[in-house]
């Protein structure tokens, strides 16, 4: 503790007196030889800061918690969230705890530098939550991954309304049969998708005719394709749980000369940069990553400065998604949102 007294005294050029009053919240964290102090501290990692400083007078580190999969909508969210981070004056650091074998521990230790969590744990069910919350009482964290029964205050993009657009989408262009490519089902919101495309279609008397387990990958829509095509299927209105899996069939598609739309009509899910450039070009349903960030982020800085209650009953707050018709669905238009 010493060397870190010596250290900020000497950035700062105040006394080890006058930083040591600081430290110890003895000296207002308003006055101007404060913030300095509280600045330099806050630079060399010196965390015992937090303690001397109101929340209101200070750069806020927040650290977004995920499991980290080579999908680009990973790079979208990441984006996002440092962006309007920043714009708020505040610090984001990400740590990805997908390899990590114990979450806990790994998050009591981040929980010593940051002064809240959010957490995009697609994997972690309401138990592994609970172990979480039980572990880190009173301590500032939100969710941003669907559970099915929410521990932690959650914002997430309503994925089974994505599924019903997509649905109501194919129904409504005249497509007779149908098929779905899901996301892998250890991810809830992946049920979700397609549960509101599957719910859609029955409600209309008709039918899923073939469906495929992705887990999210363009290689598994590569891979789809070649199921759908090797049992013969066509003429099909098919919905993908994510972009990258809609490419990856329309990819495979393109190589054996099948038409897109045509042979087949698919809509994806996210509206990725790829869906905007590759041909033909995706109908998706498009999630508003930065409107996510925004409501979640707003709510996790008002939580950490005491105007929101922890712990209290966990509510879950959706974002409304919309679909963009392009190219691949029977009514094709370009980029216009409904």
């Amino acid at each position: 503790m010493a060397s870190g007294l010596k250290d900020i005294s000497s950035l700062t050029g105040y006394s080890l007196s006058t930083v040591s009053r600081v430290l110890a919240n003895k000296i207002s964290g308003d006055s101007q030889s404060a913030k300095e102090i509280l600045s330099a501290a806050r630079e060399i990692g010196y965390s015992k800061y937090r303690d001397a400083s109101p929340s209101s007078n200070r750069i806020l580190d927040i650290a977004l918690i995920t499991q980290h999969f080579s999908e680009e909508f990973y790079a979208y969210l990441y984006a996002s969230f440092d962006r309007i981070c920043a714009k708020e004056g505040h610090c984001l650091t990400i740590h990805s705890l997908r390899y990590n074998k114990s979450i806990k521990e790994q998050l009591l230790y981040l929980s010593q530098n940051h002064d809240g969590f959010i957490l995009f744990l697609p994997t972690l069910d309401s138990y592994g939550y609970r172990i979480i919350k039980n572990s880190l009482a009173g301590y500032p964290i939100i969710s941003i991954a669907p559970v099915f029964e929410p521990v932690f205050d959650t914002f997430t993009f309503d994925s089974y309304q994505g599924g019903v657009l997509a649905a109501k989408q194919l129904i409504e262009s005249g497509c007779k049969r149908f098929g779905v490519i899901h996301g892998p089902p250890e991810k809830w919101e992946a049920e979700l998708r397609k549960n509101g495309f599957k719910d859609t279609i029955e409600k209309e008397g008709k039918k899923i005719d073939w469906d495929y387990r992705g887990d999210y990958s363009f290689e598994s829509g590569e891979k789809a394709f070649h199921d759908i095509n090797n049992k013969e299927i066509s003429e099909v209105g098919i919905f993908a749980s994510n972009d990258q899996m809609a490419v990856g069939f329309i990819h495979a598609a393109l190589e054996k000369k099948v038409k897109i739309p045509g042979d087949y009509f698919i809509i994806g899910y996210d509206n990725i940069l790829f869906s905007k450039i590759f041909f033909p070009k995706l109908t998706t349903i498009n999630t508003n990553v930065d409107q996510l960030s925004s409501e979640a982020l707003d709510y996790l800085m008002r939580m950490i400065k005491g105007q929101v209650q922890i712990g209290a009953s966990a509510k879950k707050t959706l974002i409304p998604v919309e679909l963009v018709v392009r190219d691949t669905d029977k009514r094709g238009k370009n980029d216009k949102h409904t």
